[in-house]
């Protein structure tokens, strides 16, 4: 080899191995994490997420093709309300861990609606923490070690809003689907659609999005929406008020056009409103499900369904044509990990699910999750593996190259996580993660529908058990979830030798569980004593 041959050698090896910009930015994807509001197990139309249960209704083909193009997950679990989910999403730790805290919103003594205040019940419930520590590494701060750009553009819920403070997020954008503004000398309050302030103009009452605020016209419906012009008749929209759902988009489209050509690659969280209540569609749409027949309740919500369907389609475009002008020359979505999820169960319909929002049974906790990868993730792929919203925060620091093992609070103490990574069964090297069991604890009042709790779920061969503790009665309730997955029939009532045996072990892990963490129980109202967690063998006294 000629000595001109080795020096071209050596300059090229220098300028691929040492810092070169885009081949350390190839080897750490890009991050696009879609977060729903409220969006049930049923509620998409594709049935890869929820065993061929897909709603038969709602339109989701936006997220049908993401389904379609990556992994998805049957058996996917939150929390049984908004915050608590976020907070654990984002601090990889159970409502116990040491920088989360949060485990219901508002509080832990939420107002029972069947009375005219709180309810006489046996427990005053712990104090809980209303958003997660700054002090923790927390999802954002895991991504900003190996440089990752960093935003929120939507509902700041377990972390504060308005968001402040020190949580590793580039650019913290939250806004209320609540927007108050004075309109004709009057203090007028709207969800989701934005207001014609008296003094600003336009508004969603926030500065980060208020650029998005101007009412629909034809050349924003032929830029933004054509894609969807076939699914309803688009101009209606002409001169009406923009819809939050459109402009949380809309920033998160700019945000892909800004970020994809710079040295670092970027975390985009968008956390939608959509589908919270007060529901409220976009105004072509509701009408389209109202010529269908459905109820004026059931055309909104319809209609909220699928402008976040639109929206999950319009950020994944962003990804092929990020500077949008027709050439996908510029496209990422190969180097960009994609995920669709929702924060809680459905309020409205779960079938063939039990429970509702606010619920510890299935309909309250189980929600669709998506994850899209091109040539990593296999394409139309279906997981069976139980994952928790613990769970990201590892699996996350898989694809961005993070030993979060080594990873120190700012006080110098380690930081804990409580999920296990699942970026293996993405990758398709394996089908399980090692982990058997799951936790839930509720140390308080979800108003009417959920009481003092603890739930253990665990995964005995190809069957999900789980196992409830309900502290004001000190009774247990036990559900195989492969034969019965609406929760109908509690093996406690007639016992097997072979159902008391998994319900001692799952009695024993739950009590080990709940002793590890310290997890708070409350004190009873009558004589203020600290209620006791159930004994190791408490589930025996059902024994045949």
């Amino acid at each position: 080899m000629t000595k001109a041959n080795c020096l071209v050698l050596i300059l090229i090896s220098i300028f691929y191995f040492s810092g070169n910009s885009q081949s350390q930015h190839a080897s750490k994807p890009n991050i696009v994490f879609i977060l729903a509001d409220d969006l049930g197990w049923t509620d998409v139309s594709t049935g890869n997420t929820n065993f061929n249960n897909g709603s038969k209704i709602y339109q989701t083909p936006e997220i049908d093709k993401l389904a379609s193009q990556g992994m998805s997950f049957t058996n996917a679990y939150t929390n049984q309300n908004c915050a608590p989910t976020r907070a654990a999403l984002i601090s990889g730790q159970y409502a116990t861990g040491v920088d989360n805290g949060v485990y219901n919103v508002g509080s832990l003594k939420r107002q029972d609606k069947r009375t005219k205040g709180f309810p006489n019940v046996l427990i005053e419930p712990h104090e809980q923490q209303k958003v997660i520590s700054e002090d923790g590494i927390n999802i954002f701060d895991m991504l900003k070690t190996q440089g990752y750009q960093t935003a929120l553009i939507g509902k700041s819920h377990g972390t504060p809003h308005p968001l402040r403070g020190d949580y590793g997020i580039d650019l913290p954008a939250d806004i209320h689907n609540e927007i108050s503004a004075t309109v004709n000398g009057e203090k007028t309050k709207s969800y989701y659609l934005a207001l014609h302030s008296d003094g600003n103009g336009w508004t969603f009452g926030s500065d980060y999005f208020d650029k998005y605020a101007h009412p629909y016209n034809q050349k924003y419906i032929d830029e933004n929406l054509s894609p969807y012009k076939k699914n309803s008749n688009q101009s209606v929209l002409v001169g009406t008020p923009k819809h939050l759902t459109d402009a949380i988009g809309d920033f998160s489209v700019d945000y892909i056009k800004e970020k994809s050509n710079t040295e670092k690659p970027f975390f985009l969280y968008v956390p939608f409103h959509a589908v919270h209540s007060d529901v409220v569609g976009r105004k072509d749409l509701t009408e389209k499900y109202l010529k269908r027949g459905l109820s004026e309740k059931q055309a909104e919500y319809a209609s909220l369904i699928e402008l976040l369907d639109q929206n999950v389609g319009k950020i994944s475009n962003a990804l092929k044509d990020p500077n949008g002008d027709g050439d996908f020359s510029d496209d990422i979505t190969n180097n960009t990990l994609f995920i669709f999820y929702s924060d809680n169960g459905g309020l409205v319909d779960n079938v063939p699910l039990k429970g509702k929002k606010g619920s510890l049974y299935e309909g309250g906790i189980r929600v669709p999750l998506i994850f899209r990868f091109p040539n990593v993730i296999k394409k139309n792929s279906v997981s069976n593996q139980a994952v928790h919203c613990i769970d990201f925060l590892p699996t996350l620091a898989d694809f961005a190259g993070v030993d979060i093992a080594s990873l120190q609070k700012t006080n110098g103490e380690k930081a804990i996580y409580d999920g296990a990574s699942f970026a293996r069964i993405l990758k398709g090297k394996q089908k399980r993660i090692e982990r058997d069991n799951l936790f839930w604890h509720l140390p308080g009042y979800m108003d009417e529908r959920f009481s003092p709790t603890t739930l253990i779920q665990k995964r005995i061969g190809n069957a999900y058990y789980k196992l409830f503790y309900f502290y004001e009665t000190e009774e247990f309730a036990l559900y195989n979830l492969k034969k019965d997955l609406g929760e109908k029939d509690n093996l406690l009532e007639k016992p097997t030798s072979k159902n008391m045996k998994i319900a001692l072990k799952m009695n024993a892990d739950m009590l080990a569980w709940l002793k590890a963490n310290m997890a708070p129980t409350g004190t009873f109202i009558k004589n203020g004593n600290t209620v006791p967690y159930p004994k190791a063998d408490a589930v025996s006294k059902y024994k045949q």
